[in-house]
C-alpha cells in the first residue's frame, strides 16, 4: 500500500468525529472490515468514532452471534439511530459510491457539509470526483479486509485474536473460500493464522444452513433460465423475486460461465452478474467495469470484480437486459 494513501488517510482523521458504516445489507467483509477498523481508530488514534449500518445479512448476523459467544469480552457498539449523532465525517467501507448508502437522508447535517472516505475493493474510475470525497480503492484486492490487514500494518498496529478471527472470516466470505483468491489473499489469510487462531474454527463458525426460501429461489432460478451460446461461451439468464446474486452463483456452479439475474423490487431492479475466472482471463471480460460504464449513461449504481458484480436500476429506465446482454457479448466476440 502507497504513503500517499496513508498520508491521504490521517489527513482525512484530523479534527473529526466519525461514523463508520457500509452498504445496505451489509456482508461479513463489510462488517467485520468496519469492527476492525473502529478498534484500531478507537484504541490507536484515540477517536470518537460511531458504528452504524442500514442493514445487517442474516449470515453476517449469524456469524456475529458465534463471534459474540466466542469473544464475550470484545465491545462491540453499533447505533441503533444515526439522527442525534454529531459527526463532521464517515468512512464508508467495502463500497466507493455515496449512492450505495441509503440513509444519508436521515443524518442531522446536510450531507454535502460533510467530508467522505472510502476503503474498498471493487473497481471504480474515478475516486476524486469531488472535494469531500477521497479514499482508498484498491480493485486487485479481493477483499476489503485485506486493505484493512495492509492499513493496520503500516501503522505497525498489533492484530489482536478477535481481531484476527473477523478479518480471517471477512476474506473466506468474499474471497468464496479461496475460489477468487490470488496470492495476496494467501500470504494475508497465512499472516493472520497463528497458534491462537483455529482456521477450521473459524469455518465452522461460518456455517449456517441456507435459509429456505433462499433454496426455493436458487431451484426457481436455475429452472426458468434462459440458455444462450455466444462462441464457445454459455450465457444463463434467469428472473427472481429475491436471492438473485445467490441465484446467479448457482447457475455458474451448474455450468454456465456467465450469469444474468434480474430481481425486479418496488422502486427499482436488482441485476447480479457472475462470470467464472476463466472468461475473465481468456476474453478480457470485466463485469464491473461493464456496469459502472451502464451507470454512468443510465443514472443507476452498479460496479463490481471482472467475475462478479451487480448494479441497481431505477424502474423507469427498465431492467436494462438488452444493454447488459449486448456489452457482454461485445466483449466475447473480440
Amino acid at each position: 500500500m502507497e504513503n500517499s494513501y496513508i498520508n491521504s488517510f490521517e489527513d482525512f482523521l484530523t479534527n473529526k468525529n466519525i461514523l463508520i458504516t457500509s452498504h445496505d445489507l451489509v456482508d461479513l467483509d463489510g462488517l467485520s472490515s468496519s469492527l476492525c477498523l473502529n478498534f484500531f481508530l478507537q484504541n490507536e488514534k484515540n477517536l470518537d468514532t460511531f458504528l452504524y449500518f442500514s442493514k445487517i445479512s442474516k449470515h453476517t448476523e449469524f456469524f456475529l452471534e458465534k463471534f459474540k459467544e466466542k469473544f464475550p469480552k470484545f465491545i462491540i457498539n453499533i447505533e441503533h439511530s444515526i439522527r442525534d449523532l454529531e459527526i463532521d465525517g464517515i468512512i464508508i467501507l467495502d463500497a466507493n459510491e455515496l449512492d450505495q448508502i441509503v440513509f444519508l437522508e436521515d443524518l442531522k447535517q446536510d450531507k454535502s457539509d460533510l467530508s467522505y472516505f472510502f476503503i474498498d475493493h471493487h473497481y471504480r474510475d474515478n475516486i476524486n470526483v469531488k472535494n469531500n470525497q477521497a479514499g482508498i480503492i484498491l480493485d486487485n484486492y479481493i477483499s476489503t479486509a485485506e486493505i484493512i490487514v495492509d492499513l493496520l500494518n503500516k501503522f505497525n498496529f498489533e492484530i489482536t485474536r478477535p481481531l484476527k478471527y473477523l478479518l480471517v472470516a471477512g476474506i473466506l466470505s468474499d474471497s468464496g473460500y479461496f475460489k477468487f483468491g490470488n496470492n495476496h489473499t494467501i500470504k494475508t489469510i497465512s499472516e493472520l493464522l497463528d497458534d491462537e487462531v483455529e482456521y477450521q474454527e473459524i469455518l465452522m463458525m461460518l456455517k449456517s444452513e441456507p435459509d429456505i426460501s433462499k433454496k426455493i429461489a436458487q431451484i426457481k432460478g436455475a429452472q426458468r433460465a434462459e440458455f444462450i451460446k455466444q462462441n464457445d461461451w454459455l450465457i444463463g439468464i434467469s428472473e427472481v423475486s429475491s436471492f438473485e446474486s445467490s441465484v446467479a452463483n448457482t447457475l455458474i456452479k451448474i455450468g454456465f460461465d456467465i450469469a444474468i439475474v434480474f430481481s425486479e423490487r418496488k422502486e427499482e431492479y436488482r441485476v447480479s452478474l457472475r462470470a467464472k475466472k476463466k472468461v475473465c482471463i481468456e476474453t478480457n471480460l470485466h463485469l464491473g467495469k461493464i456496469l459502472e460504464g451502464i451507470s454512468k449513461e443510465c443514472n443507476a449504481v452498479g460496479g463490481g470484480h471482472d467475475g462478479a458484480a451487480s448494479i441497481n436500476i431505477p424502474k423507469e429506465k427498465g431492467n436494462l437486459r438488452d444493454i447488459i446482454l449486448a456489452k457482454i457479448k461485445d466483449i466475447l466476440n473480440i
